[in-house]
């Protein structure tokens, strides 16, 4: 499976939010690593879960940032959001029944992936323009 990298087409600007998307690039990484190398079902639970954790932690402080600055797509970014965290719950589903099938591996990889990298470049990427245009800059430890 291929590694995601961070790089300057993945960045949005703003500083706690670029840093969070790189956490999570990170653990991502590390999942589909342990899911490859075929480690413990112990390891990989604890590494999903941290990514799912972390995926609602991130989306929580980015929507919480946007209703600060009353950015005027939340509710678009928020059901984004909600589409992958319903599928991070079907993630999980099929890892407790399944184990660290192909299967897992090839949703981690296409999908998971792919909508990231897409989500940060056409949706996040306009939350860090609109703050641009409105001169705010946010702060922040990730």
């Amino acid at each position: 499976m291929a590694q995601l990298q961070w790089n300057d087409s993945l960045s949005i600007g703003v500083e706690l939010i670029d840093g969070q998307h790189k956490t999570w690039i990170e653990k991502y990484n590390a999942l589909s690593s342990a899911i490859e190398m075929r480690q413990g079902p112990r390891e990989i639970a604890e590494t999903l879960n941290f990514l799912v954790d972390y995926t609602a932690f991130h989306f929580d402080a980015e929507e919480q940032q946007m209703a600060a600055v009353s950015y005027p797509n939340l509710d678009e970014h928020h059901a984004k959001h909600e589409e992958l965290q319903t599928a991070l719950g079907r993630l999980i589903d099929d890892f407790q029944e399944e184990g660290a099938t192909h299967i897992l591996a090839d949703f981690l990889d296409t999908f998971l992936g792919n909508w990231l990298v897409d989500h940060i470049r056409s949706i996040d990427v306009q939350f860090g323009a609109h703050l641009k245009d409105k001169g705010i800059e946010l702060a922040g430890d990730a």
